[in-house]
């Protein structure tokens, strides 16, 4: 089962917001010139194109930051299972003992 509550906190954290931030500008730029490449270069930038260059930076940022909650959510889950085996494993050997 998926904690929403942490999900979100790791999703708006400082540290994935800047990170997302990044990716997006820099996956963004190379996006925005592949699909908007003659436009930029002959500065005919209509205020449609700007909007739509905007939202493609919205791609990366979200892909980033799903990216991270995954990470943080499957690392909270093996966290969770080492905790299970080694609470299992010492009351198993307190039991034979």
């Amino acid at each position: 089962m998926i904690d929403v509550k942490f999900a979100v906190s790791v999703f708006f954290s400082r540290k994935v917001m800047k990170r997302s931030a990044i990716v997006a500008l820099i996956v963004g730029t190379i996006l925005a010139f592949i699909n908007h490449g003659d436009v930029i270069l002959t500065a005919s930038l209509t205020p449609v194109c700007w909007i739509k260059m905007i939202a493609t930076c919205f791609v990366p940022y979200t892909v980033s930051s799903v990216t991270a909650v995954l990470g943080a959510l499957e690392q909270r889950r093996e966290a969770g299972r080492a905790t299970r085996t080694f609470t299992r494993s010492a009351t198993s050997t307190t039991s034979t003992s």
